[in-house]
């Protein structure tokens, strides 16, 4: 009786793991299975084939792309011993929180010792910066689109260039078009093609002059005419910009000073003396104003004109009170 109750056991124990290991078959879809394989490609010696394995992943379109790229470049995408990926959430102390870089749920802590860093090197950090700006091109956020153009000028090469091209004809917001037609014509520049530097030409962005900078240096003479010219334009236009500057700070701070000897001469003129703390009530409206743009930090506008009451209110107020 007894060995019948040990065989009846052992059955059902057989079935439940098929059925376990049946359900748990079932559960990965095509999807997960092809993300296994994209991140299954990154966990390899070889750097070169890491690169080609980012940009699978990045041509993938796949949701969680950026989230994997982003983990991998600052090295919480790691392996456990069981062969599973993981993303870990904060790596402080022995134990370790992560979750499952398939399904973004966390799994509890693990020992540090039970993961495995995948590697990267400079090269594939560069390449991953640019990986994640192309990803944040197609973020319905315009600030992130906006960050991400800005991040790719002068980084761009041949392979990213032909894949903006679409990006830039399809894209709705100016700035970021602007931009991204920028960095691409900052690469074309940089390899001596007339196409960057005519697109260039009349940007006072620093890239695009270092840019300009190496086309001038170019063996193909009318390409290094054009950038030298470009370049003194550019040049030219920097000097008007630093004298219309000057002449704004110029009148900016005369226009104070303007002010302080006019009420010292009209409290001189009404008084017969000299009130020396006409001074100090204007550093009290300064450091007012100071004091709204604190309280509004992100609406300067709005601090600027609240200040302008305000200034006179407590000028007035510590006037009356001395």
């Amino acid at each position: 009786m007894r060995r019948f109750l040990s065989l009846g056991l052992l059955c059902l124990m057989l079935l439940g793991t098929a059925v376990s290991a049946q359900a748990q078959s079932s559960s990965s879809t095509p999807d997960d299975q092809a993300a296994l394989a994209l991140l299954t490609a990154l966990d390899v010696d070889s750097y070169r084939d890491k690169g080609e394995a980012i940009t699978a992943i990045l041509q993938s379109d796949d949701e969680r792309a950026r989230d994997w790229l982003q983990a991998l470049l600052d090295g919480r995408l790691q392996r456990t011993d069981d062969g599973r990926f993981v993303l870990v959430l904060e790596n402080r102390g022995r134990d370790w929180p992560v979750a499952g870089a398939l399904t973004n749920e966390p799994l509890g802590e693990m020992s540090r010792r039970d993961l495995d860093r995948i590697g990267i090197n400079n090269a594939l950090r560069n390449q991953l910066r640019s990986a994640i700006a192309v990803v944040d091109l197609y973020s319905p956020n315009v600030e992130r689109r906006r960050t991400s153009a800005d991040r790719l000028l002068g980084e761009v090469d041949g392979e990213l260039a032909e894949t903006l091209t679409p990006v830039i004809a399809d894209a709705e917001d100016e700035y970021a078009r602007t931009r991204l037609a920028q960095a691409v014509a900052i690469y074309r520049a940089e390899q001596g093609e007339m196409a960057g530097v005519e697109a260039l030409t009349g940007s006072l962005h620093q890239r695009a002059r270092v840019a300009l900078g190496r086309a001038a240096n170019s063996d193909d003479p009318v390409v290094a005419e054009a950038a030298a010219t470009a370049l003194a334009g550019i040049e030219q236009q920097l000097k008007i910009n630093r004298g219309l500057e000057t002449l704004y700070f110029g009148l900016s701070l005369g226009s104070v000073l303007v002010l302080a000897a006019i009420g010292l001469a009209i409290t001189f003129g009404v008084m017969g003396v000299i009130n020396m703390a006409h001074g100090e009530l204007m550093m009290l409206g300064a450091y007012t104003t100071w004091m709204m743009q604190q309280l509004l930090p992100g609406q300067p506008g709005l601090a600027l004109i609240l200040s302008i009451p305000a200034g006179f209110m407590v000028a007035a107020l510590v006037g009356i009170a001395i």
